[in-house]
């Protein structure tokens, strides 16, 4: 059956077929044949279909089924014959044919266990066929192998090395890739990030006000999210709340639908099937097939950032069982590595997660396989009291690779959210970061025009003096010391030198970019 799977079935009187096999006796396969050669070597197989394949060869093949434990009555058409037991090259293969060469020791003449070499891992009798062996092979390599002694270890299956990462050419001090972000400091890319918060916090609405600042490349909260496109897989609001949401973000920045066009993907599963992962009769999670086509479209698409809204809707297993959700985290993870992106669930914390202000539901999977969490709420004072049903706090609890323990206190506005009160730690760092990023920018575009700009300054072009000036400084609030500042981490991160340029004996210099 598909996925791989085997049932018996018998006759039953009457006509027809019955799945329960009740006081059927099983006996070997292709029994009569081992009856009629009676003096033959035996080769036991793992599978019906390995034994069909030997036979094929004019060698007598047998079996048993899958679920059959082997019994006397079952090894007696074996007594005084040599068997030759082929092992599949695999940890499940040499438990069936150990436990097969026990059954069989001391009934059968002679009991080999063989281990066929070249296989793959999983490989089995027919592989070994397929590469071109023959039958003569098979013989000698079978008779050549040592009888089999209970008190020996069985072969073991032959893997494929583990993959070692070749540190050979690594040095310390060049070649370091730098860390990719999706946020900077914040939400790192290639890894799944979880964002709590009650209902009616505005989970979706935050997620969707991000995904909308990567693809304009405008501020979110405070930070500059890396441009590039969003893609969102929901299953909370349906199509029209989606637009009226969008439709306000897109007037918060002053834009329109059209600015979206080719770098937004929405996609809304509200009050259909939207499961991603669910846990099958072993406790396993397997992704579905609508898991699969989002992989197919994330790797297609290559989304800076990817939504998921909520948790509770794609995940069908047990968040309390550590395991299962590791797993479901996993999974997303392959999506996130393989889209180059990174992935923002959105979840809903239990009674116990808001009482304790942790924002969690369910086990502590979810926090330890994340790379990044944060956490929605309303602003409450000490008593309890919501002065400002407005107000909202972000706080970081998890940034494996940033600062953590930042709280971004926000405002619902006209429908965004907006950051309020002073700049804090987070708010700091957006604005440096986006300093650095507009210095290197403008530097660029500076020098492609033939406008060369100093490092000294004294200079009448002294970099940060002429890159406050422009439009874009003034956009962002940029002033002169905050572009010194961007100009002295750039240097410290070897992204900006100095270099000479016009006629040696003036000795002029200018910056560049490296």
């Amino acid at each position: 059956m598909e996925p791989k799977g085997f049932r018996q079935r018998r006759l039953v009187a009457g006509g027809g077929y019955a799945w329960n096999l009740g006081d059927v006796q099983p006996v070997l396969y292709r029994l009569p044949e081992l009856l009629k050669f009676a003096d033959a070597t035996v080769f036991l197989c793992e599978g019906e279909k390995d034994a069909d394949r030997v036979a094929t060869l004019d060698l007598t093949a047998t079996t048993i089924s899958g679920s059959t434990t082997w019994t006397p009555e079952l090894a007696e058409p074996l007594r005084g014959r040599d068997v030759i037991v082929l092992v599949d090259n695999d940890a499940p293969g040499a438990a069936k044919a150990e436990k097969a060469a026990l059954a069989l020791h001391g009934v059968a003449a002679s009991v080999r266990l063989v281990l066929l070499p070249d296989l793959p891992p999983g490989g089995d009798i027919s592989d070994y066929l397929d590469a071109g062996n023959s039958k003569e092979q098979l013989e000698q390599l079978c008779l050549g192998a040592p009888l089999f002694d209970p008190k020996a270890a069985p072969p073991s299956p032959i893997l494929d090395p583990l993959p070692f990462i070749d540190t050979s050419t690594w040095r310390v001090n060049e070649g370091v890739p730098p860390r990719e972000w999706g946020v900077r400091d914040l939400f790192p890319r290639r890894s799944p990030a979880l964002l709590s918060g009650e209902g009616a916090t505005g989970k979706t609405l935050l997620l969707l006000q991000l995904g909308v600042a990567h693809v304009l490349d405008r501020d979110w909260l405070g930070t500059l999210p890396e441009p590039g496109p969003f893609l969102y897989f929901g299953a909370q609001d349906d199509t029209d709340e989606i637009h009226r949401r969008l439709a306000d973000i897109l007037k918060h920045y002053e834009a329109d639908f059209p600015d979206l066009q080719g770098n937004i993907h929405l996609l809304t599963f509200a009050g259909e099937d939207a499961v991603l992962g669910h846990a099958d009769r072993t406790g396993l999670v397997q992704p579905t097939p609508l898991f699969q086509r989002l992989m197919k479209a994330a790797i297609e698409i290559k989304p800076v950032l990817i939504g998921i809204d909520t948790s509770a809707d794609v995940f069908a297993g047990n968040e309390n069982d550590r395991s299962q959700v590791r797993q479901f985290v996993g999974m997303l993870r392959k999506m996130a590595m393989q889209a180059n992106a990174y992935i923002i669930i959105n979840s809903h914390p239990s009674l116990t997660g808001i009482n304790s202000g942790s924002g969690m539901s369910g086990s502590t999977g979810w926090h330890n396989s994340v790379r990044a969490r944060a956490y929605l709420t309303t602003v409450k004072t000490d008593k309890d009291d919501e002065p400002d049903p407005n107000l909202r706090k972000l706080e970081f609890k998890k940034n494996n690779y940033g600062p953590i323990a930042r709280t971004i206190e926000l405002r619902w506005e006209r429908g965004v959210y907006v950051p309020v009160g002073r700049i804090g730690s987070v708010e700091k760092m957006a604005k440096e970061h986006t300093a650095d990023r507009l210095f290197v920018a403008l530097l660029d575009r500076f020098n492609s025009q033939g406008r060369n700009v100093s490092e000294k300054a004294a200079s009448k072009n002294y970099a940060p003096t002429v890159f406050g000036k422009e439009t874009e400084a003034k956009k962002y609030g940029l002033k002169k010391a905050d572009l010194e500042h961007a100009m002295r981490r750039l240097f410290g991160a070897s992204q900006i030198a100095v270099e000479p340029y016009g006629p040696r004996c003036r000795g002029t210099t200018r910056l560049v970019t490296t």
